[in-house]
């Protein structure tokens, strides 16, 4: 019987106890994390280190993470550098991680408010998808996941993207999240879909070198407005800001179809996402000093064609 260290987000305690019980192996303990990004860092990694060390985890443990994409980020971490790499599995609990976080093995921490600078790759060897932690989720999460579900079908599949489109401008015209049966299906559904996605591209590309550039779509930009905004705009909406403002710039390049900008951000709006970004293009210039993707003075960026092929292309800032 194999034997697991079960990390969980708090806020999932409920979830990750009856989780517990569906699956046959030894428990060596528990670590309770709270997962929100002041404590997405490298003190969160060194304290379920400790914990796998006191536990007396050897190399044949598993990490069995419960929770969104900050838990998976540090725990990914974790189990890639505690006696230099032990097994990992994933039990998202986010429609985000479920489509995207949980999916291809990048995981980071954050230093001196910059996002994900510190990480590493390491693969889970499995993913457990269980759509009853969607149950509960927040209006919120789910459109705010809905930008990553969005901008996968925007890269690969335009049938899935209106189909997306669809039942997230339905969701977002409710004031709770009470999904039906049939809704909470087609959720799941579609982040299968895009983590398929994901998923196909990562494997052939796990460690970020080439094609798997074209993920960041609308990140570039996405990012440097989260940083802007010191944590206040959420990831699924700096990212939906990030791929308008990638559309119009596309457009302005000519390197994107002509109107494609005004569709996807009406699509958006119906989504109730948001589709204006607050900061001027010099700030955001600024910004991008920080991304991974900036070398010599010059950043990666993604942009559309159309739906369903992409370019990169380098650009000063």
């Amino acid at each position: 019987m194999k034997q697991v260290f079960i990390v969980y987000d708090v806020a999932v305690r409920e979830f990750a106890g009856e989780f517990r019980k569906s699956i046959r192996a030894k428990s060596l303990g528990e670590l309770a994390l709270i997962c929100d990004e002041p404590h997405k860092t490298l003190n969160e990694v060194e304290h379920i280190c400790r914990a796998l060390l006191n536990a007396r985890a050897d190399k044949g443990c598993t990490l069995l993470a419960i929770g969104g994409g900050i838990c998976s980020d540090v725990c990914g971490l974790a189990a890639s550098l505690y006696k230099r790499g032990i097994n990992l599995e994933l039990v998202p609990t986010t429609l985000l991680s479920m489509a995207d976080a949980s999916i291809g093995g990048k995981n980071g921490v954050n230093l001196d408010g910059v996002k994900n600078i510190i990480g590493t790759f390491k693969l889970p060897r499995k993913i457990y998808i269980r759509k009853e932690a969607l149950r509960t989720l927040p209006r919120k999460e789910i459109l705010s996941a809905s930008a990553e579900i969005l901008k996968t079908f925007l890269l690969f599949d335009e049938k899935n993207y209106y189909k997306a489109v669809a039942l997230f401008s339905e969701l977002a015209q409710k004031e709770e999240t009470n999904l039906s049966e049939a809704q909470l299906d087609e959720l799941v559904e579609l982040a299968e879909k895009a983590a398929h996605y994901k998923h196909k591209i990562t494997k052939r590309d796990p460690f970020d070198r080439a094609k798997r550039h074209i993920l960041n779509f609308g990140h570039t930009f996405g990012h440097a407005i989260e940083w802007k905004s010191k944590e206040t705009i959420a990831h699924g909406e700096a990212v939906a800001m990030g791929i308008i403002k990638a559309l119009k710039l596309g457009e302005a390049k000519n390197w994107t179809e002509k109107g494609l900008a005004d569709r996807v951000q009406d699509d958006f709006k119906r989504c109730g996402l948001p589709t204006e970004c607050p900061y001027d293009d010099a700030s955001l210039s600024e910004a991008m000093k920080n991304d991974k993707k900036t070398e010599n003075g010059q950043v990666d960026f993604v942009f559309l064609k159309k739906i369903g092929k992409a370019v990169r292309k380098r650009i000063e800032i």
